[in-house]
């Protein structure tokens, strides 16, 4: 770390109306860049220059004045920051005067220095954040994606696992605060921070998973293997949400689940999904998900070009047709019942099957995707859709 001049100024218009001595910070070259005594600033202080080439603390004592061009009596003591010394920090006066004061303000110094070494470090990453979800959640994705490796790498982020986006509006909690506290940046930070911890430290999150608040979003990318049960993503949703409401009791916020993505190229798709069904969620709901069947219905019917993109749509045909179709043959079943207005008889006569075996399918069907058409219109809707692929 390197410390500025305004930084080291700071830290020194802190400390000494406390500690009512004059103090010095030095740079790492021995040069005075903060002091008590303004007209010392960016002068040479050999004291502080022995400290940093023998690592400990130096004295000067008033009969050592010639030994230390530009210094005065006093103690000068090395900062430390991850074993690497960025500078010194010294308090005129006597040294067996001093002694005691001159070490609280070095303890002190080095822990406000630690702090803007935090916040730096934090602003870097909370940049490095956004970018990589910017471009990561970007239709464009294939195009960035050479900046969104490079990204995942400096984030220590593993982009090839399978994972989910799930997104909440934090528009509520936002209007909360600046009701109470009124619109100011630092409280809209602080809430963020204080969330931000707390879901860090949930049981929900590990460290496969990754969120950013991004305006009025709070997007996660939630680890699942490949082959999870959609009951599972909505299992941890409200799991999520319980965790949370106990942070936000008073909040009504809502959660919505996309597709489960094999590759970090999908990842835009299912933060598409989300959107929607946050967008279109029942009030009460406070969790929705684009495997729930009439969302999915509703999504496809809606989005442009959603079949042929869909996540949720191509498992449930993988489903379809891998299962079921060479031995029920299902697709031309669903196709048949549906041209007969879902009525069983009529299908079973013109599949030249027995009803009965036709109501076997039926059940074969509802076992194995959770799909009813002759019982639920948007499961009838979906099996439109099934039966033109």
């Amino acid at each position: 770390m390197v410390i500025t001049t305004a930084l080291a100024q700071q830290i020194i218009d802190m400390i000494a109306p406390i500690v009512q001595q004059n103090i010095n910070i030095m740079d790492n070259t021995g040069m005075l860049i903060g002091s008590g005594q303004k007209s010392r600033i960016n002068t040479y202080h050999q004291g502080a220059k022995d400290a940093i080439e023998c690592g400990e603390f130096v004295e000067i004592y008033p009969q050592d004045l010639e030994q230390y061009p530009g210094s005065l009596p006093g103690l000068n003591w090395p900062i430390v920051l991850g074993h690497q010394i960025v500078g010194v920090v010294g308090v005129s006066g006597h040294p067996d005067l001093v002694r005691d004061t001159a070490k609280l303000v070095k303890m002190v110094t080095e822990l406000i220095l630690e702090r803007e070494l935090l916040i730096e470090e934090f602003k870097s990453h909370s940049h490095l954040l956004e970018q990589f979800f910017q471009l990561l959640l970007s239709e464009n994705v294939l195009e960035n994606h050479p900046q969104i490796t490079k990204l995942a790498i400096l984030l220590r982020f593993n982009l090839n696992l399978p994972r989910i986006v799930a997104v909440i509006n934090i528009r509520p909690l936002l209007e909360d605060a600046f009701n109470s506290y009124g619109s100011n940046d630092l409280v809209f930070s602080r809430k963020k921070e204080s969330l931000t911890a707390y879901i860090k430290s949930s049981p929900v999150m590990n460290d496969e998973d990754i969120f950013i608040f991004r305006g009025n979003e709070l997007i996660f990318l939630k680890f699942f293997p490949i082959g999870t049960d959609s009951e599972v993503f909505e299992q941890w949703g409200s799991a999520f949400m319980q965790l949370l409401n106990k942070h936000e009791p008073e909040i009504p916020l809502h959660l919505g689940i996309g597709s489960l993505t094999a590759t970090p190229l999908q990842l835009y798709l299912s933060y598409k999904e989300a959107l929607f069904t946050l967008e279109n969620s029942p009030q009460n709901d406070k969790v929705t998900s684009i495997f729930d069947f009439d969302m999915l219905a509703s999504y496809l019917v809606n989005e442009p070009g959603a079949t042929n993109s869909c996540l949720a749509f191509k498992n449930l045909q993988q489903r379809l047709t891998k299962k079921m179709d060479q031995k029920y043959d299902m697709l031309n079943t669903i196709k048949i019942l549906l041209e007969n207005n879902l009525n069983v008889s009529t299908t079973a006569k013109n599949l030249f099957i027995h009803r009965n075996t036709l109501v076997f399918r039926l059940e074969k069907l509802k076992h194995l995707t959770g799909l009813c058409p002759n019982q639920f219109l948007n499961h009838a809707i979906l099996c439109k859709l099934l039966s033109n692929f």
